[in-house]
């Protein structure tokens, strides 16, 4: 897996959002994809194989072995042809159903309205107990022109004996947040921050 330099990345969180965060528009195969952030969250991890795609963001002083929250934005290079927005968030969620078979519960979200996107679905997954801990996520998945692209918020705490129910005051604005989302057209010799993406 090739991992890129980090500058590299950082150079995509230039462009303010509000007080409360930035959008990072990538550069990910056919389009752009620009994600609002929250404060506080830095680049750990960018790497490209072949045909896909993944940067991962986590609150500043943890690290992606470590953490209490991720963001994470992928990418499927010519996925929209061949998978389904349905089949690649039932893919993410027998992810999480293989690693907590007894405390897995999952929810389909309203379906956000995505600029750009040819069609879109929301999710929350969580699992009560996984490794020692539990863990929730929302997550979109966006179909593209020609690529598929996902945008996961997750958190981790202690575990739980059973299924979790999620908290809505604590998932919805974090849902919202994913919902901003947009994908937009590459222009040509436009270059980092990509202000065609976020006007």
């Amino acid at each position: 897996m090739t991992r890129f330099p980090l500058a590299a990345v950082l150079t995509l969180l230039a462009t303010p959002l509000s007080a409360e965060g930035t959008i990072l528009v990538a550069p990910v195969y056919s389009q752009l994809v620009a994600v609002a952030t929250p404060p506080g969250f830095t680049a750990g991890y960018e790497a490209e194989t072949a045909g896909s795609y993944i940067l991962e963001l986590v609150p500043a002083g943890e690290t992606v072995a470590t953490w209490t929250q991720m963001i994470t934005v992928t990418g499927g290079k010519g996925a929209a042809a061949r998978v389904s927005v349905i089949d690649a968030a039932t893919s993410i969620g027998q992810g999480y159903q293989t690693a907590c078979p007894d405390s897995f519960s999952a929810r389909s979200l309203p379906g956000p309205m995505i600029k750009g996107a040819v069609e879109a679905f929301s999710g929350y997954l969580a699992c009560g107990t996984a490794n020692g801990q539990s863990e929730q996520m929302v997550f979109i998945v966006v179909k593209g022109r020609e690529d598929i692209y996902t945008v996961q918020w997750a958190e981790r705490g202690p575990p739980q004996p059973g299924p979790i129910v999620p908290d809505a005051a604590r998932w919805k604005p974090r849902s919202d947040a994913l919902a901003l989302t947009r994908i937009c057209d590459r222009i040509g010799g436009e270059a980092a921050p990509y202000p065609s993406c976020t006007e």
